[in-house]
């Protein structure tokens, strides 16, 4: 738990250092300023690949019949891999995209001598935004598996689970190639029971904050 915590503000530290570094080279004059010339800002453009790192925080009930009803809830930490392309369908603000990731999780329950934990979960992702300058507001949506353990009185039970995920993010880029974004998603999982425990429905709600390198270089123009 306390690894997860460290990769969640590890994260989030880093964005706000990134922002603050960024903003002072707007006054210094990045490739030029007040005392060169005017003052330049990357041009705002998410077309590409990118990676990157995340850390955050779930919870949610459990929802049964059983023995399990409860608090279900942790941290987790991981990365996500994916694609934008900016100005589909002829409009140039629209940004449309596909994206991975894959989590370790503390997420779970343990109370009355049961114990239902989410290992790890992970998510394949379409993302519909719409760009504001170097910021991106976005939903997004697809298919999530996870990895469940659950055991109890003697007898546990290991099993890998799909399901569904929606949600929605805010993402601003400091510059041409770095990026943070706050997130929220809903998982959906249900797993079958047996003589232990009667069928359990997991719906997970996650934030997280993350951090992306976008590869290649989108140049510069001056800052109007």
């Amino acid at each position: 738990m306390k690894l997860l915590s460290g990769i969640a503000g590890l994260t989030l530290a880093s964005v706000v250092a990134i922002a603050s570094a960024n903003s002072a080279d707007l006054y210094r004059g990045q490739a030029g300023g007040y005392k060169d010339g005017p003052v330049v800002a990357p041009v705002a453009t998410w077309t590409g690949f990118y990676a990157g790192i995340n850390g955050g925080y779930g919870w949610d009930d459990i929802d049964s019949d059983s023995k399990f009803d409860g608090d279900f809830n942790g941290g987790f930490g991981g990365g996500q891999i994916g694609y934008n392309w900016q100005g589909a369908f002829g409009t140039s603000p629209l940004v449309i995209g596909i994206e991975a990731d894959i989590q370790g999780s503390g997420v779970g329950y343990d109370a009355h001598s049961y114990e239902a934990n989410l290992d790890y979960f992970g998510t394949v992702r379409g993302r519909l935004g719409y760009a504001l300058g170097n910021s991106l507001v976005y939903a997004t949506g697809g298919f999530a598996y996870g990895s469940f353990e659950v055991k109890g009185n003697g007898w546990s039970k290991d099993e890998t689970e799909t399901g569904w995920v929606v949600g929605g993010g805010l993402e601003h880029k400091f510059t041409p190639n770095i990026s943070g974004k706050i997130e929220y998603q809903y998982l959906n999982f249900e797993l079958d029971g047996n003589s232990n425990y009667k069928d359990l429905d997991f719906g997970v709600n996650t934030v997280r904050v993350g951090l992306n390198y976008h590869f290649g270089s989108t140049g510069y123009e001056p800052l109007k």
